[in-house]
């Protein structure tokens, strides 16, 4: 057990060493500030023309990030083309298409000032020595009363396994590892982790194995490469049409709507010097996703109009007063866990600031 658990540690330091490199070994980045990057896809039609920054009457404040054409991207979409962002008078530039390991450095040499990420993403950075903090929730896993097509995440098989409960597949593995899509750190090893825990598994059995997208794990699945494929709402359909069997999702880690956590941040320098442009970020990026989870149908349209491929769901997005900074804990609790980081190294406190949550 020992063993095993060692060589699984192994494996997410190893991914974590390629995060912390990437991000915080900057070396040529820093210093280096431009409007866009270059060798970077960005897209121009995201505006809408109806909606105007300078109308807002307020002072107009432009804010830069990268283009994202992915799940992530529903907010964003729908903050712009119902003019949550101009109403604040914000004007957003989005820079261009970026690489996982671009996205932090573009954050700190001054590229880009919001990023997204996950909780445990977030602590590696601050691990590693950025000084970035959290300011409001993206992505939370939905509560029991909404439907559970908005979950964050679903753990598929193959359609041979059809019935058959999370531990009657483990115990059909004697033993053996689980090969399993994901890459340290990030929601789909972290949510299986405490899937495992919380059904009282031992997740040293799980190998995570690295895949650029979700579509790809799937397939990898049918062909019997890949034992578990984790999957976002836009794919579940995907899964389902494929006749692959579900056995967890998100809410099998008993932790609520922290299981499908995701953060908006800022440099803290960033933040001092302007907590009028954080604040008003904050404003239209919660309305925006309030808006998302009442009119789901127009927001996957939007989606897919903007990213230009078919959508089927979106997530299930924080709207709430305050900033429920508890939804942190678990997420840096699995770093310690897996031997990502020491005991004591990061507290919530060093990656969220509640400044912005009234």
């Amino acid at each position: 057990m020992a063993r095993n658990k060692k060589k699984q540690n192994f494996i997410i330091i190893g991914s974590l060493a390629v995060v912390i490199a990437a991000g915080i070994g900057i070396g040529a980045y820093y210093g280096r500030t431009s409007d866009s990057i270059q060798g970077a896809a960005g897209l121009n039609n995201l505006k809408d023309a109806n909606y105007n920054a300078a109308d807002s009457g307020k002072k107009v404040i432009t804010l830069k990030t990268d283009t994202k054409l992915n799940c992530s991207t529903t907010p964003w979409v729908i903050a712009e083309k119902k003019g949550f962002f101009a109403a604040e008078g914000l004007e957003i530039k989005y820079t261009g298409e970026l690489k996982t390991e671009q996205k932090l450095p573009a954050i700190l040499n001054g590229t880009n000032d919001i990023g997204a990420t996950l909780p445990n993403t977030l602590a590696t950075y601050v691990a590693g020595g950025a000084n970035v903090k959290a300011v409001t929730l993206g992505e939370v896993d939905p509560p029991d009363s909404v439907d559970p097509k908005f979950r964050h995440m679903r753990y598929v098989t193959s359609e041979k396994f059809a019935g058959k409960t999370l531990k009657e597949y483990v115990e059909s593995k004697k033993g053996g590892k689980i090969t399993v899509s994901g890459t340290a750190p990030n929601c789909s090893t972290f949510i299986f982790n405490e899937v495992f825990r919380n059904a009282g598994l031992d997740p040293s059995q799980i190998q995570y194995v690295a895949f650029e997208s979700d579509t790809a794990a799937i397939q990898a699945v049918q062909q019997g490469s890949l034992d578990v494929a984790g999957i976002h709402p836009p794919f579940y359909k995907l899964a389902n049409d494929s006749k692959l069997t579900v056995l967890a999702d998100s809410h099998d880690t008993g932790l609520g709507a922290a299981s499908g956590a995701s953060v908006y941040y800022f440099t803290d320098k960033f933040i001092q010097e302007n907590p009028e442009a954080v604040q008003r970020f904050v404003n239209a990026i919660k309305k925006a996703q309030d808006w998302v989870n009442h009119n789901t149908d127009e927001s996957i349209k939007l989606t897919a109009e903007y990213i230009g491929q078919p959508v089927n769901a979106t997530h299930y997005y924080f709207t709430d007063k305050g900033l429920p900074t508890e939804l942190f804990q678990p997420w840096i609790d699995d770093l310690v866990q897996s031997g990502t980081i020491k005991k004591d190294q990061v507290k919530t406190d060093d990656i969220v600031t509640t400044q912005f949550s009234s």
